[in-house]
């Protein structure tokens, strides 16, 4: 017999039951008199945050939260802003976002008023220890705070990110990369030293196989590097067969019989011994 999920929660009403009722009702007492209030809120009526700093959800956290929210409920609350007619979201997307998806109808939440810089400084608190959240999306949330609320100057928004001035102008270096290379730093497909290398290309379309190769093969930084450098000094292509691995050079008679599907360009040399190819003596 398979086993069935015990629901804590009606997914309908958001009403809890057993234990569950106990436990909020002394959440509910916690709040109760501090200026926040703990309540079910419909989802329909919650707004995005427009100072969200994430924009990216990697697939697999978001699948496993999910699968948790499905089987228990919603268990830590949301927080909203109330606003006239409804609420704006503060913190807690992630747990919005799969609430919604999953068809829940009300959502636990604790409920704030809160003016614009503080809106701005939770909702980046809530995510600032992630380690999904680059510091792209970190510095300009704190752009767009600086900008939102006058006077707070860079040692203080350094301060609060816990970095130096010096590391907070090497963070805003990221966000004047090419835009294929900060989008990717951005969503975790690449680290910040594989993003300062592919920024080197200057052909977008290259850039962008390149990052791809390097995700898909989880190439190194010194792979990368000498994929980059290839590319830039126009240096023939590797492609490679089952075996062997040739230059895409006329020069080599081989190459012309690998079938094009098969072909893996931009290979790097450490790429190929990794995985056991022979170097073909006629064009390597």
């Amino acid at each position: 017999m398979s086993e069935v999920a015990v629901r804590h929660d009606c997914p309908v009403c958001g009403g809890r039951k057993g234990f569950w009722r106990s436990f909020w009702d002394t959440f509910r007492r916690f709040f109760k008199g501090k200026g926040d209030r703990l309540e079910y809120i419909a989802v329909a009526e919650i707004e995005a945050n427009p100072y969200q700093p994430r924009e990216y959800f990697l697939e697999e956290p978001h699948a496993n939260l999910k699968a948790s929210i499905q089987k228990y409920g919603v268990i830590v609350p949301i927080i909203v802003n109330r606003k006239r007619g409804g609420y704006t979201l503060v913190a807690g997307q992630r747990r919005l976002q799969a609430a919604r998806e999953l068809g829940f109808q009300y959502i636990p939440a604790i409920v704030r008023s809160l003016n614009t810089k503080q809106m701005m400084e939770v909702s980046y608190l809530e995510n600032l220890h992630r380690e999904d959240l680059s510091k792209v999306d970190v510095v300009m949330m704190f752009d767009r705070i600086g900008r939102k609320c006058r006077g707070v100057d860079e040692k203080e928004l350094a301060e609060a990110m816990g970095l130096d001035v010096g590391q907070l102008h090497h963070a805003r270096e990221l966000m004047e990369l090419p835009v294929p290379a900060c989008e990717a730093l951005r969503a975790g497909m690449i680290s910040e030293d594989h993003a300062k290398i592919v920024a080197e290309i200057d052909d977008p379309d290259v850039m962008l196989e390149v990052i791809e190769m390097v995700y898909n093969e989880k190439l190194g930084v010194e792979e990368t590097r000498e994929v980059v450098d290839r590319i830039m000094k126009k240096e023939p292509n590797y492609v490679t067969s089952e075996a062997s691995v040739h230059y895409h050079s006329p020069a080599c008679p081989f190459t012309q019989l690998i079938p094009e599907e098969r072909r893996m360009k931009f290979y790097s040399k450490k790429e190929v011994a990794r995985r056991g190819k022979i170097p073909c003596m006629q064009c390597l």
